[in-house]
C-alpha cells in the first residue's frame, strides 16, 4: 500500500509539473524578406503564446561587428499575441525578440549595397556602392555578357577609391570613375563579390547599360 501510495503521489507531481511547463511564454520570430538592398526595410513579426493582447515586444538587434544587441523598436501584441515592426538594416543584421524574461530564437537579415553603373561617354564609366560604411579600397568587378559562353564575364577590375557622406545617416557613396574598352551595344554590369562585400555584406550587382 506505502508503494502505491508513493508512486501515486510521484505522477501527481509530475503531471504538476508538466502543467506548468506547458504554461511557460513562448516567442517566434521571423523576417521577410530575409535579404534587402541597402536602404531598404524588413518586417520582423512574430507570436507571443499562450496569446496575450497589449504585451510590449522589444525588437533587439546586433549589427555586423557590434559585440551585443540593442534595442531597435518597442511594440504591443494584437489579440492574437502577433506583433510586427518594420526596421531598416545598414550592415548584416541579428534580430531577436523579448517580452519581460521570454526571448525568441534569434533571425539574420542580410544586406546588398546599392551597386549603381553609369556610362557618361563612350568607353567611360562611374561605379557607385553605397553602403552603411566606406568601402574605399574594396575592388567591384566591370563585366560583360558574353553571349558566346552565355555569361558575365570579366572586363576589369575598378578599385573603389572616393567615399562621400549622404543621407539618410550612415549612408556613404563608394565611387570611383574608370574607362574600358567594350564593343558597342554590349551589355555591361558590376558584381560586388562575397570577398569584396565580406564581412558585413553579401555579394550585389548593379543595373545592366549598353557600350
Amino acid at each position: 500500500m506505502r508503494t502505491l501510495i508513493a508512486i501515486t503521489a510521484t505522477l501527481v507531481g509530475v503531471l504538476a509539473t508538466g502543467a506548468g511547463a506547458a504554461t511557460l511564454d513562448t516567442l517566434t520570430i521571423t523576417a521577410n524578406p530575409a535579404v534587402v538592398v541597402y536602404g531598404k526595410t524588413t518586417t520582423i513579426s512574430g507570436t507571443l503564446s499562450p496569446a496575450k493582447a497589449n504585451q510590449t515586444v522589444t525588437i533587439q538587434s546586433q549589427m555586423c561587428g557590434k559585440p551585443s544587441f540593442t534595442k531597435e523598436a518597442s511594440v504591443k501584441t494584437t489579440a492574437t499575441g502577433a506583433f510586427t515592426a518594420t526596421v531598416t538594416p545598414t550592415v548584416n543584421t541579428t534580430y531577436q525578440a523579448k517580452q519581460k524574461a521570454t526571448a525568441s530564437s534569434s533571425v539574420v537579415v542580410k544586406v546588398k549595397p546599392l551597386v549603381q553603373l553609369a556610362k557618361v561617354a563612350r568607353g567611360s564609366f562611374t561605379a557607385k556602392v553605397t553602403a552603411g560604411q566606406a568601402l574605399t579600397g574594396k575592388a567591384v568587378l566591370f563585366q560583360r555578357y558574353s553571349k558566346l559562353k552565355k555569361r558575365w564575364v570579366q572586363v576589369k577590375k575598378v578599385t573603389l577609391t572616393t567615399a562621400t557622406p549622404a543621407t539618410p545617416k550612415p549612408a556613404t557613396v563608394n565611387s570611383a570613375a574608370f574607362k574600358a574598352k567594350v564593343a558597342l551595344g554590349a551589355r555591361l554590369r558590376l558584381l560586388l563579390s562575397t570577398v569584396q562585400a565580406a564581412p558585413c555584406y553579401i555579394s550585389a550587382t548593379s543595373n545592366v547599360v549598353r557600350a
